[in-house]
């Protein structure tokens, strides 16, 4: 997969930004390289937030002649989490075309999976791997790029271009845009329109317009803890929990329904985490936790689904002897769609196919974004890129091409439509008078 192409002679504005971005290969490396090595994981996390990244972002817009820059900074129990806002004026200054990506990344998680340090970028040919390549330097750095041709080409946008770099995306966007949105909304106008580049597939043909609500829930058995020896003296608390995880599959018949605008088209209901119990093999466990991911279609009702599960697990510990409480570790009802009509979705969707000779599709997905904050708002959002899927995973990556492709998709979005040609005026030639006969001497 390479990066490199020839360059266009195509005249026109989108042109000229393609002809800035093939270019800034090496722009592109060193800037990843940078993210990188500079650790944003969320003090929820353990990390120390976002700071040294936006102080380094920031700098980087003053040196390639950005508009100032706005920082505005969520106090976390003494770690400031600062948010970054440069607006690009537009021909339209009406509404604007807000870019958002976040600062923060997520833990490393076991370093040994990793062929090399995580907050160090690996060159790989057209392959950059380290922490937040993909989730979301992806993002941050297409952004840049695209305002940066449009700026070094001299090239106004269609309307103006907000670019929004966020902090606290991964643990809940409380010091983010949720706190933009509560303390900042004035940012935001009623006609502007929002793409989140943070979720995607390998070909860039998903137009994210929708999400699945998202219910965790926490199942914790109590039995009775014995010797192993004698278990007729106890109450096998890993036992009731294990039926209880079977007898939690009959969710997916009790519910359903199907969408075909997302993928997988159905609600899931997926046993994940499960704590340790007892340290020994010769214990019986009183105590057994486990949780499960529920990612429930918007036509699904979440209390419906609570209310199954609760019912299961009244089954299962009258069954077994124990008990068995259920606790809800987050709770995210389905905001409304994006229409997939909508003016942003028709734009992303014609930049795709002109970008990379794709056709892409409005589509839903199982994950949370920060989208469903700005849609229940009244926003149109689309969450888009073109990405192998890599986030969270050990050795993630970002393939150059990527980096490059997506940054003309933004630069084609933020120029639009260009402006209309000067009228040519008509003007009737005025009769020019005959030459007067030559006076003889």
């Amino acid at each position: 997969m390479s990066a490199r192409k020839k360059a266009s002679k195509d005249p026109s504005p989108f042109g000229r930004a393609a002809t800035w971005i093939d270019n800034a290969t090496d722009g592109v490396i060193a800037l990843q390289s940078e993210l990188v090595k500079r650790n944003a994981v969320g003090p929820l996390n353990g990390g120390p937030g976002e700071l040294e990244k936006a102080d380094f972002v920031e700098a980087w817009m003053a040196g390639q002649g950005f508009p100032p820059v706005r920082r505005l900074t969520s106090m976390d129990n003494g770690v400031p989490r600062p948010n970054l806002v440069v607006i690009l004026p537009g021909r339209d200054h009406s509404r604007r075309l807000w870019v958002m990506s976040h600062l923060d990344v997520v833990p490393p998680g076991d370093e040994s999976l990793w062929k090399s340090e995580p907050f160090v970028l690996r060159v790989e040919g057209d392959k950059l791997v380290g922490r937040g390549v993909e989730d979301n330097h992806q993002g941050v750095v297409c952004s840049l790029l695209a305002a940066k041709a449009l700026l070094a080409s001299g090239i106004e946008p269609e309307f103006d271009v907000g670019l929004l770099f966020v902090s606290d995306e991964e643990t809940g966007s409380l010091h983010g845009i949720r706190w933009l949105l509560d303390h900042h909304r004035d940012l935001f106008g009623p006609q502007d329109a929002f793409l989140v580049p943070d979720a995607g597939n390998e070909d860039g043909s998903l137009v994210e317009v929708s999400e699945k609500a998202i219910l965790w829930l926490r199942l914790k058995t109590l039995g009775k803890q014995v010797h192993a020896s004698t278990p007729h003296l106890g109450r096998n608390a890993m036992t009731a929990s294990a039926h209880l995880v079977v007898r939690l599959s009959e969710l997916y018949q009790r519910f359903d329904a199907r969408d075909p605008l997302f993928d997988p088209p159905s609600s899931t209901f997926e046993p994940t985490r499960h704590e340790a119990n007892v340290p020994n093999v010769n214990t019986i466990p009183g105590e057994d936790v486990f949780y499960l991911d529920c990612r429930i279609l918007p036509s699904v009702s979440v209390e419906a689904v609570q209310l199954a599960v609760r019912e299961i697990a009244s089954e299962v510990s009258r069954q077994n002897r124990v008990v068995v409480n259920v606790d809800i570790i987050q709770r995210e009802d389905a905001a409304p769609a994006t229409p997939p009509n909508a003016e942003l979705v028709q734009r992303v969707i014609r930049s795709v196919r002109k970008v990379y000779n794709v056709d892409a599709r409005p589509k839903g997905i199982g994950g949370g974004t920060v989208a469903a904050y700005l849609r229940r708002l009244g926003w149109p959002v689309v969450v888009w890129a073109r990405q192998d899927e890599t986030a969270h995973q050990p050795n993630e990556y970002v393939w150059i091409p990527n980096l490059l492709g997506d940054a003309k998709v933004f630069a084609d979005l933020m120029i639009g439509e260009p402006p209309p040609a000067p009228a040519v005026v008509e003007v009737e030639a005025e009769a020019v008078p005959a030459p007067e006969a030559p006076i003889e001497a």
